[in-house]
């Protein structure tokens, strides 16, 4: 079983010991793998400190000593485009810069989500009018090529 193999199925059981938590991409390059987690809750430090210590004990029990490896467990960070329907359920309500699978892009506030499908509230002018009723769009999460939440400062 390679490196790589291992370190999937060492982190599939921490995971299970862990509520809520969950792989979001595995990068495996040479002797570096990266694990990207999030959460259905926020994820602290201190949840990926704990999963990190714990892959890493049972890495070095599992791994013979001659092979070398480096193991880096973190979070998405805020500008990452999400990459699982899973992750956009804590956000609804902040807004987010879309692009379709047929490049039409939008920028929108996310409302609900029911199954598969995201609803989105958004204005179709850039500057729209005191009286510009925003729209809903309904997109089937499939057709999402890229979604980013947009970070707000105010």
């Amino acid at each position: 079983m390679s490196v790589a193999q291992t370190l999937n199925e060492l982190l599939d059981e921490i995971l299970k010991q862990h509520e809520g938590v969950f792989l979001v991409e595995a990068k495996h390059n040479d002797q570096h793998h990266e694990f990207i987690l999030d959460a259905d809750n926020a994820i602290g430090i201190a949840t990926l400190s704990s999963i990190t210590r714990s892959l890493n004990h049972f890495a070095e029990e599992r791994m013979p000593d001659e092979v070398d490896y480096s193991i880096d467990v973190c979070s998405p960070g805020a500008d990452s485009p999400l990459k699982m329907l899973r992750q956009f359920t804590k956000h609804i309500g902040r807004q987010f810069a879309i692009t379709l699978a047929d490049q039409t892009t939008f920028n929108g506030h996310l409302k609900a989500i029911d199954n598969d499908v995201l609803t989105f509230e958004y204005h179709k002018a850039l500057k729209p009018k005191k009286n510009d009723l925003p729209e809903l769009e309904a997109v089937p999460y499939q057709n999402i090529k890229k979604a980013t939440i947009i970070l707000s400062f105010k």
